[in-house]
């Protein structure tokens, strides 16, 4: 997996659950043929209460992560598309944001998810910003550059510009309230 400018091979967990690793798109694509779940990290994976810098500041939302295992093992393409404007804002670091989505990708792995289609957040919340959201630039690098069909698709966020950038994809948008009772 890289990150959204493809300059930093992040590191899969040597395990039984990289047996995707050696596959290329193509085969990834045939592998999984279902339509494209892309997930918002932050408020439907983990718990959003504050900047998420260290794993262990992050807190998943329970049932999340084998909801993404099941998705995978349906055949479903998924892939991470999340905001982190807190880095253009100096608050955190792209290498805080690697390490929490190392340990995200490790949890995945130790729940039996063989692999996700990508991961991709912008680092700023700019309203010209062509990554921020509600722009779509995250949803086509992952179809243009990563080879990852999106039409079809879903977009699952957890706030009304997730569903904004979902429309303007052409993607199905599912907004996910986390509620703590």
């Amino acid at each position: 997996m890289y990150n959204m400018w493809g300059e930093t091979q992040t590191q899969q967990p040597e395990d039984k659950f990289s047996i995707d690793q050696n596959l290329n798109r193509k085969q990834l694509n045939e592998k999984y043929p279902k339509p494209l779940i892309a997930i918002d990290r932050d408020g439907v994976i983990n718990e959003c209460l504050d900047v998420v810098s260290s794993p262990d500041k992050f807190q998943t939302i329970d049932g999340s992560i084998q909801a993404i295992v099941m998705m995978r093992a349906k055949g479903y393409k998924v892939a991470i598309i999340f905001d982190q404007p807190a880095i253009s804002k100096n608050k955190l670091t792209i290498d805080q944001v690697e390490t929490v989505n190392n340990h995200m990708l490790d949890l995945f792995g130790k729940a039996g998810c063989p692999s996700i289609d990508g991961i991709l957040y912008n680092m700023s919340d700019d309203k010209d910003d062509i990554f921020a959201k509600p722009n779509t630039g995250m949803l086509k690098r992952l179809r243009d550059e990563f080879k990852v069909p999106i039409k079809g698709g879903y977009y699952v966020g957890d706030r009304l510009v997730d569903a904004k950038m979902a429309d303007k994809s052409k993607l199905k948008p599912v907004l996910s309230k986390n509620r703590k009772i």
